[in-house]
């Protein structure tokens, strides 16, 4: 088995390279399917829960249904706390994008 190792370590890197990199992909998608999800329920929100200082409430609220929605093999990679900042930058984006049409940080979050 270790003279197998040795004289195939150049196939066996190939393959464990090949193999990290369709794993990256998939958890990049999902990610992007969680953005875009997230997005639509930031707007749902928005509407839905109305009131001054209701801002927490809004966030509860989208944080887990995203979260919710996160298989539980990809929870293992994605803790809350890392999905609850990325859900604000998310809404930073939101709103940067809504006042002139771009992403250019012209407001403060």
């Amino acid at each position: 088995m270790k003279n197998f190792i040795i004289q195939q370590w150049p196939t066996i890197l190939i393959i464990a390279v090949f193999l990290f990199w369709v794993g990256y992909l998939v958890v990049n998608r999902k990610w992007d399917q969680l953005r875009s999800t997230a997005y639509r329920m930031i707007l749902q929100a928005e509407k839905v829960v109305t009131g001054t200082k209701k801002g927490q409430e809004r966030f509860e609220l989208v944080f887990n249904r995203v979260y919710s929605l996160i298989p539980p093999w990809l929870r293992f990679f994605i803790l809350e706390n890392d999905l609850r900042e990325q859900l604000q930058d998310w809404y930073n984006d939101i709103k940067d994008y809504l006042d002139n049409g771009k992403i250019d940080n012209s407001i403060e979050a």
